[in-house]
């Protein structure tokens, strides 16, 4: 389906960093499922008015809340996008192979899956705003519900085009933390809040004691070196397009960046960067002190979604009977 002519042209899906303004809520309060999002994409697919029609609670076996909150989801994680005012959808690429039911995982099955939809959670920084803040912008591994709230009331003070109430922050931050850290298994809870997001397995984020939480620093042995190729790759086509370096500091720290979203500690990095495939034309040098890596100028690594490719394929090949 094509774009409409008084229909301004729609950025990239799947780019993070498409808009810099920042905003908060559309997730209706809940956190994505597993059978979400592979539904999401694959029924927009059949039906491009999926979350207009009347009977979409039917089609999608979810309540009304829900609909808006798939929608909210795949349109964050750049799985569907937008095809005119009306609000009709479609797959984006990125969606279709991921997703599509030829797709590289289109049951959400395999570990490297969520940690690539993690990157595109995390880095949506005009849709899913308080995630990339508090992942990439808070400096501190502890925290409270409470200590981020307001730090965000802080950070928004300073922003004149961003609004967000304590109230939505708040919400917004709960939801947050139910997209990381498991639930209490004696919380009393209602049966629709007892479903917990598929990232709760990163183990990014453990609540310590009641209310205290924190971010788990480390190595993300689960995280699937290719899929951090991808990140790498993405993240310096945007953050440093025209640079044929990109320094370790950056790299860790940045906003937005691998290592800040990932939470990796700083051996934890280097050892990834030390693991560059040799195809790729990358290399990680450490002369003079000055860690930086080095992209050749004939460098096969340009396109993030061809490490993507990569990773699908090696991981079809391995579960071939």
């Amino acid at each position: 389906m094509g774009r409409t002519k008084d229909v301004p042209k729609l950025r990239d899906a799947a780019d993070p960093r498409a808009h810099t303004k920042y905003s908060f809520s559309g997730h209706e309060t809940f956190p994505f499922r597993y059978a979400w999002l592979p539904k999401g994409v694959q029924l927009a697919r059949q039906y491009p008015d999926l979350f207009l029609r009347d009977d979409a609670i039917v089609i999608l076996g979810v309540g009304k809340n829900m609909v808006r909150s798939i929608r909210h989801w795949c349109e964050t994680l750049g799985l569907l996008e937008r095809v005119d005012r009306a609000g009709r959808v479609r797959p984006t690429l990125f969606g279709s192979a991921l997703f599509g039911r030829r797709g590289w995982d289109p049951y959400l099955e395999n570990p490297g899956t969520l940690w690539l939809l993690h990157w595109h959670l995390v880095t949506r920084r005009d849709r899913a705003s308080a995630w990339y803040l508090a992942f990439t912008k808070w400096n501190t591994d502890l925290f409270t519900r409470d200590l981020l709230v307001d730090w965000l009331l802080r950070v928004l003070r300073d922003l004149p085009d961003a609004r967000a109430t304590a109230a939505s922050l708040r919400r917004d931050i709960d939801v947050f933390l139910r997209t990381y850290a498991p639930l209490p298994r004696e919380r009393d809870l209602p049966i629709e809040d007892t479903f917990e997001c598929p990232l709760v397995e990163l183990g990014l984020i453990r609540e310590l004691d009641k209310g205290l939480y924190q971010f788990v620093r480390g190595p993300k042995d689960s995280l699937p070196d290719l899929v951090f190729l991808y990140t790498l790759l993405d993240y310096w086509k945007h953050a440093a397009i025209a640079q044929e370096t990109i320094s370790f500091e950056q790299l860790l720290h940045g906003p937005g960046s691998p290592g800040a979203c990932f939470k990796l500690s700083e051996n934890a990095l280097a050892e990834r960067l030390e693991r560059l495939p040799r195809w790729t034309g990358l290399a990680f040098d450490e002369t003079a002190g000055m860690r930086t890596v080095l992209r050749r100028a004939q460098s096969a690594a340009r396109d993030p979604m061809m490490a993507l490719k990569r990773f699908y394929e090696l991981v079809h090949v391995e579960s071939a009977p």
